[in-house]
């Protein structure tokens, strides 16, 4: 089908023809809510979600790119230039047959269903791509992107579109959080350009633009073309430079139309309660201004922007309007009936540009970096984009602009007018593509327990319920990057990790448990609970695939979008709770050293240092020889008679039994590549596995520095007083107690001899520690002849693991009792 009339309508729910705006203030009752659940059941209240696909934007000059040297792996060098602009931006004159719409109420049935069955890919068993080596795409025909569409996510087909992977309102009911992945940096490399190239706007979306309310007389005097019903009198907008915007749309991208049941007519009739203008918790072009001291472009035609990670995870918000009982409802959650069905919906409508290259472009208001923003070198070769990079639209002369405007507030970066002229009149919501119909549902569990506010007391200041908490991605059992090992461990080390970190004094784990990636057969739902009390796990689930999962140094970089979405999850959802917070791996182990016997006196000295973020080297540990026994059960591994492997005794800890760190402290310079933080939450504002790639102190503006009476530079770096490296002997140290599986221990009685020179690969993968931790001595090797290669933390052999087993023990006692 080509558009929303040929879609197989046996999967299209028909919107109400009763959707009208709200008389006044809306008011909501639950016990009529449950009576019209009732009496009319799920199917004829329950709205589904649909994804309303637009054409390309016609933004640019055909065949008029430079797509640079796709050769040349370095995403600066040779960069490419952009398409030629026409200008000002041509009218997108769709109407709504002119959108194809795809619906996913078959999968998303209601809040019960959030945020796990979103439409982020197809699902367990339908992926018709590979997430390594892969090399088929949707430019070649190989792949179809309205197939993906229907299966799994519309986002290649209308990249305007946000990767949604999670979305909740705030506890206070007045905004709703969205959680999304650039999913243009899914691939990289010359194989996959053309599929790059398309999902463009996917970096657009987070370049604010601004807006200025309208009539509709206004609207249909400033563009006749547009697509109108000839009826309703909805609000409207245009693209308007900052010194024309409203207050409220000065930097924003997404128009919010929010709906709601009205539960008094019968049967219940949608309704519009009110349309805000999205906001950013953050602006990510000021950030991608001050991240570098040269010229730094959000995307290049060359498409190698994935070395940019900070803009791997996107969030955006929209304000809920104030509108009666609205806010109060959604923050009680009350909203949300008994079965799970919702009572409020949210339309997310992207307003649609060509995107911004190059710092030159930036389009900023004085107070954020002055009133002429200052540019590096122009190493990309852009200087000129504004001026030779512009072709008028449709014949226009590019300058034929009203002169009845207030004068530009910045006297350089983006001219909104000269690229947006005086007329764009945003289309009517049913004529835009679109998310529609996304269900507003709970405040996250431990933000506000449902029940705990009525629909009068939700105004009350977020307390920080959690001094230190940790997040995690894991799986039943999973693959690591390459598809190189196969990991089936995790289960027990997600057991022991818990009880370790609890122990140590975090106050909370959240687990995004992404097995249904791997297997429908179970979850880690059994495996937590009833071990762990609520009070000190939640389990959130979250089955969408990796998109990438090739190594690093491959052509095609990993992405592994599933794991940076959890994590940007757990900030947002979490974060506003929570004093200190982190994600780590389950192999990973925090240990308090030095006169701290606990993680939250660690966090504690650090606040009243003035510390935000606590860095942590990481070094890889060995399982120790004396925890292993022989092993042959794989073709590497010899024979019953000749074993030629190890693999470890069952019956120990893994924190005993990788006790054994490469590195004595303080680690080498180079063990913060792989590095991992806690950090605060109030500050970081946005983490990315091993990096706080956004704080307080980057985000701060010229104006805000004046204020606080110290200097600020266009160029921002973290300072060593906010970002501290622990003091792995007397503060705290991380050990990496990564899985060595026992193939990788293959020959380990020759390359664990002393004195043998290992070639690539053949370094000794087991652990002999040095005695009393002392390399310095003249003793070098074990009486078999092994050579010493490790250091043994003795606080947490001696403390800690004696306590863990004692912990352990008594889970497992109350546990069988309780059973």
């Amino acid at each position: 089908p080509t558009n929303a009339a040929e879609a197989d309508v046996s999967d299209v729910k028909p919107t109400p023809k009763s959707d009208t705006s709200s008389p006044g203030d809306f008011h909501f009752d639950r016990k009529a809510a449950e009576t019209a659940l009732q009496t009319h059941g799920h199917d004829e209240i329950f709205q589904p979600l649909r994804a309303y696909i637009e054409k390309p934007l016609n933004d640019t000059v055909p065949d008029t790119i430079d797509k640079g040297n796709l050769n040349d792996k370095r995403p600066k060098i040779e960069a490419g230039r952009p398409a030629m602009w026409y200008v000002p931006l041509p009218l997108r004159e769709n109407t709504p047959d002119d959108l194809r719409v795809f619906e996913y109420g078959h999968k998303l049935r209601s809040c019960n269903d959030m945020p796990a069955k979103l439409p982020v890919d197809r699902g367990l068993g339908k992926h018709v791509a590979p997430n390594v080596n892969n090399r088929k795409t949707f430019s070649s025909g190989q792949l179809d992107k309205w197939e993906e569409a229907k299966e799994g996510t519309p986002v290649q087909a209308d990249p305007f579109l946000p990767w949604i992977h999670d979305m909740f309102p705030d506890s206070s009911g007045s905004v709703i959080h969205f959680i999304a992945q650039n999913k243009r940096r899914c691939n990289s490399g010359k194989v996959h350009w053309d599929d790059i190239h398309a999902l463009e706007p996917q970096v657009t979306i987070m370049q604010p633009v601004s807006v200025k309310r309208i009539d509709e007389t206004t609207a249909k005097g400033l563009a006749p073309s547009l697509w109108s019903d000839g009826k309703s009198s909805d609000q409207r907008y245009r693209l308007a430079p900052h010194e024309e915007a409203d207050a409220d749309g000065m930097f924003t991208r997404f128009i919010c139309r929010f709906k709601a049941m009205d539960y008094s007519k019968s049967p219940p009739e949608l309704i519009t309660v009110g349309e805000t203008l999205s906001t950013y918790p953050y602006n990510y072009e000021f950030v991608n201004y001050r991240k570098d001291v040269g010229d730094l472009s959000m995307l290049t035609p060359k498409g190698k922007d994935n070395a940019m990670f900070w803009q791997a995870q996107q969030r955006f918000d929209c304000p809920v309007p104030d509108n009666g009982d609205l806010r109060s409802m959604i923050a009680s959650g009350e909203g949300v009936l008994s079965d799970g069905t919702p009572s409020v919906y949210v339309d997310f409508v992207p307003i649609r540009t060509a995107p911004r290259y190059g710092k030159q472009m930036s389009y900023f208001t004085p107070d954020m970096a002055g009133e002429t923003i200052r540019f590096p070198q122009d190493s990309l070769g852009w200087g000129d984009l504004m001026k030779s990079n512009i072709v008028p639209a449709n014949g226009k002369v590019v300058n034929n602009i009203s002169d009845d405007h207030p004068s530009r507030l910045m006297k350089n970066g983006f001219d909104a007018r000269l690229f947006w002229g005086d007329s764009h009149v945003i289309p009517r919501i049913e004529a835009s593509g679109r998310w529609e119909n996304l269900p507003v549902c709970q405040p996250p569990t431990n933000n506000v327990n449902k029940g705990d506010k009525t629909l009068t007391e939700v105004n009350k200041p977020v307390e920080k319920k959690h001094k230190l908490a940790a997040c995690l991605w894991a799986s039943a059992s999973f693959k690591t990057r390459g598809d190189a090992q196969a990991v089936s461990d995790t289960t027990s080390r997600l057991i022991e990790w818990i009880e370790f970190h609890l122990l140590v004094g975090f106050d909370h784990i959240y687990v995004y448990d992404n097995t249904g990636a791997h297997t429908d057969e179970v979850s880690l739902e059994s495996t937590l609970f009833p071990r762990f009390l609520d009070s000190e796990v939640t389990r959130i689930d979250w089955p969408c695939q990796v998109c990438n999962n090739n190594i690093p140094a491959h052509e095609n970089t990993g992405e592994r979008s599933s794991q940076y979405a959890a994590e940007n999850s757990c900030r947002a959802r979490y974060g506003p709770t929570t004093e200190w917070m982190a994600s780590f791996d389950t192999d990973e182990y925090l240990i308090p050293m030095g006169r701290f016997n606990s993680m939250r006196e660690v966090v504690d000295d650090a606040t009243n240092s003035g510390t935000q973020i606590l860095t942590f080297k990481s070094t890889r540990a060995a399982p120790q020889r004396t925890y292993m026994e022989p092993f042959h059960e794989h073709k590497d591994c010899g024979t019953v008679s000749d074993p030629r492997c190890l693999s470890v005794q069952p019956g120990h800890l893994f924190a005993e039994v990788y006790n054994c760190d490469f590195e004595a402290p303080p680690k080498p310079g180079w063990a913060e590549r792989a590095k991992k933080q806690l950090y605060r939450s109030e500050y970081v504002l946005a983490h990315y596995v091993h990096y706080a790639t956004v704080t307080q102190g980057l985000v701060e503006t010229i104006e805000e520095a004046k204020e606080a009476n110290h200097k600020w530079d266009m160029h921002f770096r973290e300072s060593r007083d906010k970002d501290k490296i622990t003091d792995e002997s007397n503060q705290a140290v991380m050990l990496h107690t990564k899985t060595t599986v026992p193939e990788y221990t293959t020959d380990w009685k020759e390359r664990c001899a002393f004195g043998f020179t290992p070639g690539h690969g053949k370094n000794c993968r087991v652990g002999f520690p040095w005695p009393s931790n002392d390399d310095k001595g003249d003793e070098k090797a074990t009486p078999e002849g092994y050579g010493y290669n490790c250091f043994t933390n003795e606080k947490l052999s001696k403390v800690w693991v004696p306590k863990l087993r004692e912990a352990m023990e008594q889970r497992n006692s109350r546990v069988t009792s309780n059973n």
